[in-house]
């Protein structure tokens, strides 16, 4: 059987693969990722991550804003239009971030809400960022979503019982990517082995978040491959098993992704 990854995370819009974005494609089909979704941070690679879907079949959309996009994101009328249209399977990236703080907390955390909800009117799965925000988080959960719906918590950093705690309450998925690579990433590692298998898929972030052996490079779809080898290796079992497993996962998350 032909392994079949689905890299349910990247950022192809962008200069990073302007120059050869069907050289990246051909390596991540060959490397078994069939499909990626591309995730918009603002209107405009929101629209540019819809263009792009119209000219690949292997590429589906998320709209939505970013965190650190946040200020002055506006009333979010267009982001419902391009929400509702062909080839979007998910609003997002949405979140929190206290990391970096590019946006004031409180508007944060009224954009996130008001995403929260488009993507419970429109039946659409939200794709959450959460960084050093876990609190705020859970709370916007619990006062615009429950667990009827369908969200993936992308670019999953932390330990087990943080992420036991999402799953039990709010039963998303979560994504793992490059970062369960790094060596000095101990507690990463541990959640990776002991999660329910049913509540996890790949992704890349890509072109950040680049896995080992190619640190310092930039990341790309293809390199999902390197993360489920390494998930496979921490929970003791097949890379096989972990490909199935998480793209039928991926494919619950989003069901409007035609694999």
């Amino acid at each position: 059987m032909t392994r079949v990854l689905v890299d349910t995370h990247a950022h192809l819009d962008g200069d990073a693969y302007a120059a050869d974005l069907d050289a990246v494609l051909a390596r991540a089909l060959d490397a078994g990722v069939s499909h990626i979704v591309s995730a918009g941070q603002d209107q405009a690679t929101s629209s540019a991550t819809l263009a792009l879907v119209a000219s690949h079949d292997n590429v589906a959309a998320a709209v939505g804003v970013h965190p650190h996009e946040a200020k002055g994101a506006g009333d979010l009328a267009w982001l419902e239009e391009l929400a509702r249209k062909p080839g979007v399977v998910a609003v997002g990236e949405m979140g929190l971030d206290y990391h970096y703080d590019f946006s004031p907390r409180e508007e944060q955390k009224d954009v996130f809400a008001r995403q929260l909800d488009l993507a419970g009117r429109l039946d659409l799965p939200a794709i959450i960022h959460c960084r050093e925000a876990e609190e705020d988080v859970a709370a916007a959960l619990r006062a615009h979503f429950d667990r009827s719906r369908r969200a993936v918590i992308h670019c999953w950093t932390g330990g087990y019982d943080a992420a036991m705690a999402f799953i039990s309450e709010f039963d998303v998925y979560l994504g793992l990517g490059g970062a369960v690579t790094f060596k000095s990433a101990a507690d990463l590692h541990d959640a990776a082995a002991r999660l329910p298998l049913d509540r996890l898929v790949l992704e890349t972030d890509c072109p950040f978040m680049t896995p080992a052996p190619h640190r310092g490079k930039r990341n790309e779809p293809a390199f999902a491959a390197l993360t489920c080898r390494r998930v496979a290796e921490l929970r003791g079992v097949s890379e096989d098993e972990i490909a199935e497993r998480t793209t039928s996962n991926a494919q619950r998350l989003f069901p409007r992704l035609r694999l």
